[in-house]
């Protein structure tokens, strides 16, 4: 069951480094050159306001502030938000980011309709467990008419055929059975989805998709955690030579989409 106090402990253990490891690894190795490079340089907007859900340490929020977005930050961890802050601050971005401490399930202090762009990226809408349709209804409400919204989730298939690769038998049928996959303290469980049912969620709360992504799990850095850039994309572009659209084969660790809401 979904516990905020326990989520928020476990990001605020993992930024004071009482957690080894990092919960966005090998994702965020593929977050960066991939999700900037791709999906934020192809739909953000040249001016507006983003929310960034689950914000983390910042990095997306900097990088789209000194694009010269306005950015709201939110994170139900104030570790989470502290080091954000200084990353701001060191970026001379602080002007451009509102910080915001607040768990994603529940009614957001936030203004609806009102967002460009919403990013809720690394799997957040997964932490929440089975309050993940609140979290997904929470950001569209908080997203304006036509405007975007980025969601990234664990891949149902792609975390089992992940443990089924690594040898991880046990792990690889507790995801087949439960949708959950355990995460670096195995304090919580994410929660994984195939690519129909987030879509579906999605659509039901008069969203269209726009574009839908499974991240290779090769260029994820499942079996080369130090791929370069450069490596990266070609192995993205020989996965997809050879094993066809990863939109279609859904076995990348992560699935990110991306969903104009539209009136129904």
């Amino acid at each position: 069951m979904y516990n905020p106090d326990v989520v928020r402990s476990h990001f605020d253990l993992w930024e004071n480094g009482e957690i080894k490891g990092d919960p966005g690894e090998p994702v965020s190795r593929w977050l960066v050159p991939h999700i900037n490079h791709i999906l934020l340089d192809r739909w953000l907007p040249d001016e507006g306001c983003v929310l960034d859900a689950g914000c983390g340490r910042g990095v997306e929020s900097v990088k789209m502030a000194r694009c010269g977005l306005k950015v709201t930050a939110l994170d139900i961890s104030p570790g989470l938000l502290r080091h954000a802050r200084k990353r701001a601050k060191m970026a001379d971005q602080l002007d451009r980011i509102t910080f915001v401490e607040a768990d994603l399930t529940e009614k957001l202090p936030l203004p609806e309709n009102h967002f460009d762009v919403c990013l809720a990226l690394t799997g957040v809408v997964g932490h929440v467990g089975e309050r993940h349709e609140d979290a997904i209804a929470n950001l569209v409400a908080c997203c304006r008419f036509d405007g975007l919204i980025f969601a990234g989730v664990q891949s149902y298939s792609g975390k089992i055929f992940q443990y089924l690769m690594e040898g991880r038998l046990d792990d690889a049928e507790h995801v087949a059975e439960t949708r959950f996959t355990h995460t670096v303290s195995d304090k919580f469980e994410d929660y994984c989805f195939t690519i129909d049912e987030l879509n579906g969620l999605f659509i039901d709360l008069g969203c269209y998709p726009e574009q839908i992504i499974s991240a290779p799990s090769v260029a994820a850095g499942v079996y080369l955690p130090d791929i370069t850039d450069e490596q990266f994309f070609r192995v993205l572009e020989l996965e997809r030579k050879f094993l066809g659209s990863p939109e279609l084969l859904g076995v990348g660790e992560q699935i990110l989409g991306v969903y104009r809401r539209v009136k129904k």
